[in-house]
């Protein structure tokens, strides 16, 4: 049997909410999720990657849309031996600086120390009003990894 999650990952990767706010965001997201088997908040020791599983389609530069898969395991092996601490790098097809976390990935994906989350939350969306209202609450923008196992 498989199983859907959605992680919801603070914008910067080494931001955290404090424990009021993400409570308050979670009672916000049970709400919008009665039927999810679980809601909660995750915190990680270290950044973590949070991705599509498979839902994951493909990478892309940020800057010129180029097609990044061949490259990016490689820089993801050279990020995760220092535990994902620095995301810097340079494209291989423009050259130009960026963060891992800010590739575009087609299921989306981020780097993050925590993340709300909702296994097999029984919804597909999440409206912008509503993806406001729990940013607000906890403090961030938030990036939606709709995760596919």
């Amino acid at each position: 049997m498989s199983d859907n999650y959605l992680h919801m990952v603070p914008d910067d990767p080494y931001w955290r909410p404090d424990r009021t706010a993400a409570e308050e965001a979670a009672n916000i997201v049970r709400g919008l999720f009665p039927q999810a088997d679980h809601v909660g908040i995750e915190y990680k020791e270290a950044v973590t990657f949070f991705d599509a599983g498979a839902n994951t389609e493909s990478i892309h530069c940020a800057f010129c849309g180029s097609d990044l898969e061949d490259w990016w395991g490689d820089s993801m092996d050279q990020a995760a031996a220092s535990d994902f601490s620095n995301l810097t790098v340079v494209t291989p097809c423009c050259g130009k600086s960026t963060s891992l976390n800010d590739l575009r990935y087609v299921w989306p994906a981020a780097f993050g120390t925590c993340a709300l989350l909702v296994v097999n939350p029984g919804a597909t969306s999440l409206g912008a009003d509503q993806l406001r209202r729990i940013e607000q609450a906890i403090g961030s923008p938030l990036k939606l990894i709709w995760q596919h196992l």
